[in-house]
């Protein structure tokens, strides 16, 4: 619990500045990770991405196997969800209360207006096979 309160009252460290200066192990190793997946989360449309393609950049961003442990420990900056194997990550400062996401890209509005879209289509072809089915049983 000590660990906990000290690693959330240091001050993040810069993902800019020298991490091989750092002890791998330290608190302030685990502040330089987070502030590299919080720069990283910042740089995505939806601010958020999988717990697999952030483990892709282990070596770049000199994560450990314990990056979902990490993770964890910082719910005022992260919040995960998912199942066991397919993690997703989300950056709490892109999202309102009501889990919106508050400054959308224009692909991201693109995308989600595509997707109503398709739904639409799917809705209207999936009752009209269905009318056409009803009349040629009667």
């Amino acid at each position: 619990m000590k660990k906990l309160k000290l690693l959330n009252t240091l001050p993040l460290v810069s993902p800019f500045w020298g991490w091989w200066k750092l002890d791998f192990w330290s608190l302030e190793a685990e502040k330089y990770r987070v502030g590299i997946i919080h720069e990283f989360l910042n740089l995505t449309l939806e601010k958020r991405a999988l717990i697999h393609h952030i483990a892709e950049f282990k070596e770049e961003f000199s994560l450990t196997r314990q990056t979902y442990e990490m993770l964890k420990r910082q719910p005022q900056t992260f919040y995960l969800a998912g199942t066991e194997m397919n993690w997703a990550v989300f950056l709490k400062d892109g999202y309102d209360e009501n889990g919106n996401l508050i400054d959308k890209d224009p692909q991201v509005v693109f995308n989600e207006k595509l997707y109503k879209f398709a739904q639409m289509q799917e809705e209207e072809l999936s009752t009209g096979f269905r009318r056409n089915y009803e009349i040629e049983t009667f």
